[in-house]
């Protein structure tokens, strides 16, 4: 068979990040690459081939991407839309499925967590893939995703398990189509990377974030120990693990890192939950190459969060970042303000926590009703939000539906003030200038520097 992986166009070029978990719009100047396709791509033979268009990351203006469309011949479509713009990518996938009526179509999106928006594709597609590893891609040729794993076809139907704890199949996925100068890392030391993922989904349950509804599947390490000597043989030496919390099952990785360490030669970063930290591990990581970890610190008030099934340690979060700093690694904390619970002075006390702990990176989130997640349910069953209330992300181009009890401008002041307050600190921009590892690196952060600054720094 021939697979074709389809991204759409962005409206206004905005650098949307399209998954099956949960869909947003960088922060500053990058976009990853999308590791959903990446990893369904490794479930194909050794006969198979596939194929990579990407209105996104490669800019494509409406005619340039159906010229494209138009001129592939593939056996079998998947094709990916976000809740981020939902009537744009929804426009697109009408307009590609009209040109492959005779072909079995498929798609992936955050928003067909959302039983509106299932019912709805379901209707004009063959299915919704709702996991990427466990896929029987020879069943999908036959038309219909009914009863296939890995695929709802229709919303009265219960979902097939997302994922069960345990191995995921042992292929390599065709990183060949996936580096395009259109995909850039934000923490990345160079400009050319790989994706890598060791585990699909969440072994946490924060209930505001979509992650927490797919279960974990791990992939061996052996496996992706084969990966790794496949990208070397591309001249890869910059990779982004992509797992939502690096290191589990610490069985699975602590092998992997040994392998990394004795045999390899890449520099990476990962996001590394707060629970899953140890000395031992951290270590680990850094001999294997780590130079950054993406760590969701969320808010000052961690007591706040276990409404939400956080449950992490503020102590804990200091020992990390702390010892991390120690090692000569970079740290990037993940906040988020206006959580349901949270009054301004909360959020203040958030932003400050941040400059005082010794971060790289700082990423402020406002929380938002993403599809899946406990915000949107709560709205949906409030009358809220309604089919075609979508567009939500944690950039927030768009009002939050009551969620925080601090206004909606005021919110997105108090995010862009913490970004300006972070950032523009005479400390900090030594700091970064110390841990700049060669030119590369200078310019990759200088890039990601003045996209963050169109989106955050100059706004009102």
């Amino acid at each position: 068979m021939h697979l074709l992986f389809v991204n759409p166009p962005s409206p206004r070029n905005r650098s949307i990040i399209r998954l099956i978990d949960c869909s947003h719009e960088a922060k500053a100047d990058y976009l990853w690459q999308p590791s959903d396709f990446m990893l369904i791509s490794a479930l194909l033979g050794p006969d198979d081939g596939a194929s990579l268009i990407d209105g996104t990351a490669d800019r494509l203006g409406e005619a340039d991407f159906f010229r494209l469309v138009a001129g592939s011949n593939p056996d079998l479509i998947v094709f990916a839309l976000s809740g981020v713009c939902w009537e744009s990518d929804y426009r697109y996938f009408r307009k590609t499925r009209d040109r492959f009526r005779d072909k079995p179509f498929y798609v992936i999106g955050d928003i067909f967590q959302e039983e509106a928006y299932l019912s709805r594709i379901v209707q004009e597609c063959d299915g919704v893939i709702v996991n990427p590893f466990h896929l029987d891609l020879e069943g999908m040729m036959g038309r219909s995703g009914k009863g296939l794993p890995g695929v709802r076809s229709a919303a009265e139907a219960a979902p097939a398990p997302l994922l069960r704890e345990g191995e995921a199949p042992g292929g390599i996925p065709r990183h060949g189509l996936f580096l395009k100068k259109g995909y850039v890392f934000p923490l990345a030391r160079r400009a050319r990377f790989a994706t890598v993922t060791t585990v699909w989904g969440c072994p946490f349950a924060c209930s505001y974030c979509p992650d927490s509804n797919f279960q974990p599947a791990v992939r061996p390490w052996q496996t992706v120990v084969r990966e790794l000597e496949h990208l070397e043989t591309l001249g890869v030496k910059e990779l982004f693990f992509g797992d939502k919390a690096f290191g589990y099952p610490r069985e699975n990785v602590a092998p992997l890192l040994d392998e990394m360490a004795g045999r390899f030669n890449f520099s990476w970063s990962c996001y590394f939950h707060p629970q899953m930290y140890t000395a031992e591990l951290l270590e680990l990581m850094k001999a294997a190459g780590c130079h950054t970890l993406i760590v969701g610190i969320e808010s000052a008030n961690t007591d706040g969060l276990k409404r939400y099934g956080r449950h992490v340690d503020k102590g804990r979060i200091v020992e990390l970042v702390t010892h991390a700093d120690r090692l000569g690694m970079s740290v990037c904390g993940d906040f988020i303000l206006g959580l349901e619970h949270e009054s301004e002075a909360e959020m203040l006390a958030t932003t400050r926590f941040a400059r005082e702990l010794p971060l790289d990176f700082a990423s402020f989130n406002i929380a938002a009703p993403l599809p899946g997640s406990a915000f949107r349910q709560k709205a949906v069953a409030a009358g809220r939000m309604v089919f075609g209330a979508e567009g939500y992300d944690t950039l927030s181009h768009r009002g939050e539906l009551g969620i925080s009890a601090v206004g909606y401008e005021r919110l997105r002041a108090l995010r862009n003030r913490a970004v300006r307050q972070f950032y523009l600190r005479p400390s900090y921009l030594l700091r970064r200038l110390r841990k700049t590892a060669s030119m590369e690196h200078f310019v990759l952060q200088v890039s990601q520097m003045a996209g963050m600054a169109r989106k955050s720094l100059m706004s009102a």
